[in-house]
This record gives structure tokens, sequence and C-alpha cells, in this order.
């Protein structure tokens, strides 16, 4: 492991330097069924298994006068007491009070003093269950890695692994693919340079405070199969679908145009080629007009699909790999400081980030519990109210929703979102369509 915060975890760092309401914490909530497990035996559990994951004992150490990119080192104090906490869920525990504890928790910001993680036990779940509220610093990890996590709270199956993502590796020869990499690259500035273009009109931007909303929706992967099949479709391309099917609904309830380029999306895209055992940031990203204007789910998700190919042929994913590394090579006093400038500017080019990450495709368990669900958190900052975290779990499909406080129609989304999905995967005659924050018993 490198001892330096590679570009992009430095400037997770810069952003949230920006504003003291920002939060760049990333994490999930595990639904477990009861009874829960004390204190005592889930720090004896993490305390076991820390060493496979040797960052989580380290802490951020700025250089002198941040003339260089800040460093790993080991925590003098570390103390597992302050990472392993618990709370109670209030009572009666279920839904809305869950999701209440989500946004409470996760808007809070972490000391950098220690090492940026944290794992709280949530008692006192509907039905006798309780849940593990995970926390991680978005400079420790990306949300691909940031699963490393998982394999320090829970056991996890043989065959439970989720399929390999990121760019990968190129074929040919080290020249070639360096070529081919750079001609990508290429384009992809000049395709990231038309998208950084104003959003049309009123879009969903707006400031962000402190204080967070959090939701999330359910759906069964299954449901899917035969339209991806029909019309050689991803998982990625129908959720992705779906979302713009939510935000074309919260557009008309607001009362705007669901115009081509009203809402534009940050869209993280995995740059790990490799092994992601331990944790760190190799994403890159996408800027991606979500097809709003499309009222025929059919029509919407084969723009999401056109949309996708179109960005990754474009070589905006590579680009952002050639910034970094263009960024890495520059004085990290220049960098940082560039970085909370930029992010101090008034702007109007982004609405939203969406991002998907796979999961397990097997239930895991903690001390003989099983997990029930996993339910994914993405934090949000600057003018970006909302955030949409995708995360596919033992066959399911989650959408993690945060929003700002004042967003006070957010279940217009999360209707709108599940209706896509529903209006997309064709649910049979009959059968009742989950209503979002469906914390099942």
């Amino acid at each position: 492991m490198s001892d330096t915060l590679n570009p992009v975890s430095a400037a997770f760092l810069s952003i949230e330097d920006v504003d003291p309401v920002n939060s760049l914490v990333i994490g999930s909530f595990a639904v477990l069924e009861g009874p829960a497990p004390s204190l005592a035996e889930v720090r004896r559990l993490v305390e076991q298994r820390l060493p496979l994951a040797p960052r989580y004992r380290q802490r951020v150490r700025r250089t002198v006068l941040d003339l260089r990119a800040p460093v790993w080192e080991d925590d003098p104090d570390f103390v597992l007491a302050r990472h392993v906490g618990r709370m109670s869920v209030p009572a009666p525990g279920g839904d809305e009070e869950v999701a209440q504890l989500i946004g409470r928790c996760m808007a809070a910001r972490m000391h950098r003093d220690h090492p940026l993680w944290d794992v709280t036990v949530c008692t006192g779940l509907a039905g006798g269950r309780w849940g593990l509220l995970s926390r991680i610093h978005h400079a420790l990890a990306d949300g691909v890695s940031g699963t490393a996590l998982l394999r320090v709270l829970f056991e996890i199956p043989e065959d439970a692994a989720p399929p390999q993502v990121g760019l990968g590796a190129r074929p040919g020869s080290r020249w070639r693919r360096l070529a081919t990499g750079a001609v990508s690259a290429g384009r992809g500035v000049l395709a990231l340079g038309s998208a950084v273009v104003p959003v049309h009109g009123p879009s969903v931007s707006a400031a962000v405070g402190p204080a967070r909303h959090y939701a999330w929706a359910t759906v069964p992967l299954a449901s899917a199969r035969d339209v991806r099949r029909d019309l050689g479709l991803t998982v990625n391309d129908v959720a992705l679908a779906a979302v713009s099917g939510g935000f074309r609904d919260l557009l008309a309830q607001r009362g705007h145009e669901p115009h081509p380029r009203s809402v534009r999306s940050l869209v993280p895209v995995s740059a790990w080629s490799g092994t992601t055992d331990e944790p760190d940031n190799h994403v890159t990203l996408m800027l991606a007009d979500l097809p709003v204007h499309l009222e025929d789910p059919v029509a919407r998700v084969r723009a999401v699909h056109d949309l996708v190919g179109r960005l990754r042929r474009s070589g905006e994913p590579e680009a952002g790999v050639l910034a970094q590394q263009l960024l890495g090579a520059a004085p990290y006093a220049v960098v940082g400081a560039a970085t909370r400038w930029v992010f101090r500017l008034p702007h109007h080019h982004l609405s939203t980030v969406t991002t998907n990450v796979p999961g397990p495709r097997r239930r895991l368990s903690c001390l003989g519990r099983e997990v029930e669900q996993m339910l994914p958190y993405v934090p949000i900052a600057d003018r970006v109210p909302i955030g949409v975290a995708m995360f596919t779990y033992a066959g399911e499909l989650t959408f993690g929703v945060t929003a700002d406080r004042d967003v006070d129609d957010l279940g217009v989304l999360l209707d709108g979102i599940t209706t896509a999905w529903w209006s997309l995967a064709g649910a049979p005659a009959g059968t009742k369509v989950p209503a979002p924050q469906d914390l099942r018993p």
C-alpha cells in the first residue's frame, strides 16, 4: 500500500474543507435477523479481523504547509472502542426511524485525528431485528473497495463475490495500450468539455445545508430479467432508466420542463483493474444528461443504454484517469488550492450523482445472524442536493437516496423510481408493487 494519498483521495479531503457542512462519508446500513449480539461480541469480531484491512488502523496526516499530498500513518492512539459503538433506534424501530437515524449519522463529519471509519450496532428495529451502520470517509475508499469492510464484519460465502468491475486492462503490448488509452483520453477530454455547459432551465440543483434526508426502495433483480434479455440491456441500464423516470416525475411535480438537459448526473466509474482487497480510490467519472424528457419507459431505457455506450466510447472515463495521473505529477500545494477554489465557485453544471455498486450475490451473516438487507448511502455536497446509490445484494437492487433536509418532496422521487422500474420490468397482474422504504420483517 502507498503511504501517500492518491489525487482522488486527497481531493475528497479538499472538497470537504470547502464548506463545514460537507460530510463526504459513504457507507451502508445492514439489517440483520435477531437477536442482537452484545457490543463486546461485535468488538471482539472486529478486533480479530481488522488485520485483514491494515489501512483501517491508519489516520491521515497533513504535510507541512500542504506542500505535499497528505499521507497515511499508523494511529499511535488507536482505540477500537472509538470505532465500534452502539445506539438504539427510536421506537417503534420502523422504516421512518431507521431512515432518520441513517440521515442523521451519515451527515456527521469524521474527526481526522483517527482512522476514518466507524461501525455502530443499532438495536431496537421492528420485529426483533438489529442493524450495523458502517461509515467510511470517501478519502479512505471508493464504493467498490469500501466493501472491503464487509470482510471485517461479515462471514462471506465463497461464491458471494460480485462480478469483476472496472475499466480493465487493454489488450496488446504495453505501448499499444498506452497509445490506445491516450487516444481515448483525448476524445474524452473533448467530450467532457462539451458536457460542462450549464444544465437547461430550472433543475434540481440547490444549496446544501448540514442536515440530511434518507430513503430507499428495493426491487427484485429477477423482475427485469425478461426485458434485459429482450432488449439486450444491463442491470445498470434498467436502474439508471428508473432513476431518470423518478427525476422526470420530480421535475413535473415542481412545475419544471423535463428537458433533455434538465438533469445532469455525475456517474462514477470504477477504474479498478485488479484486486480490490485494500481500501483505496480508483474511480473516474462520466457526465450523463439523463433522458428525463422521454415518457415511454422502453424509449427511456434504450436512450440510457445508448448514452452510457456513447460516453464510454467517447473516452470520458479514460480522460478522468489521465487527469488524475497529471494531477499526481503536479505540486500538491497548487492542486489542493485549485480544487478548493473551483468548489467555492457557484455553478449550474451538475444536478445529481448516481452511483451503482455491485454487492455480494449471496446472503452474508454476522455472528450467526443473517443479513436481510443492505441499504447504500452516497454523500452530497456543493450544489448537488440529491444523490442516488444503487446497490445489489442477494438478488435485490436497492436505491438509497440521500437528500438535503430542505428537499421536502423526496417521496415523489422514490415513488417515481419504483414506478419507472415496474413500468419497464412489467410486474405480473395482481403483483403488489413494493412501496419505498420497504423494510420487510
